[in-house]
């Protein structure tokens, strides 16, 4: 995971892949794909712009304290996290609009910088200035147990925001 990004051999994904009965968002170079029951393809000619107003972000002093509360929680026998938290994906396209609600992938939150600079590259992605490719190709470099801390992760969505295009 990295940023609002979640890697893996099935693709990039906003947010964490979908369960069983959820909605996923696949970001790939031809476009973004909406996983579901009915799924929805768009090119990235037709996508304007994708926010992800209410991401989870916290502090680092606030995530560790939720990470301590959970953990507490659950060894006192109160239950931890049902699961990641939703978050809404609300994307512009040529035909209007559509928000979809996927899993986070940040348990229990992003950082804010992590957040900002999901959002740039996103940016870059619907402008035609990067593609999502970038990040598998990192996944694939990096080994499929990479799980970079989050000054890791801001230092990697940093060096892709600066990147140069295609």
């Amino acid at each position: 995971m990295v940023g609002l990004f979640w890697v893996d051999r099935a693709g990039c994904w906003l947010g964490a892949p979908p369960r069983e009965e959820g909605v996923g968002i696949r970001l790939t170079d031809e476009g973004l794909e909406t996983v579901a029951e009915s799924a929805v393809v768009r090119s990235w000619t037709q996508v304007e712009q994708i926010a992800v107003p209410d991401a989870p972000a916290r502090s680092a002093f606030r995530r560790g304290l939720s990470m301590a509360i959970d953990l507490a929680t659950t060894m006192v026998g109160f239950g931890g996290p049902e699961g990641p938290p939703l978050m809404t994906v609300r994307v512009t396209h040529t035909d209007g609009a559509n928000e979809h609600s996927v899993p986070s992938a940040a348990g229990p939150a992003y950082t804010e910088r992590e957040v900002e600079l999901s959002h740039r590259l996103l940016a870059r992605f619907v402008a035609g200035e990067l593609n999502p490719s970038l990040l598998r190709d990192w996944w694939r470099s990096a080994g499929s147990s990479a799980s970079p801390k989050p000054a890791e992760r801001e230092a990697l969505l940093e060096q892709w925001c600066r990147q140069w295009g295609r």
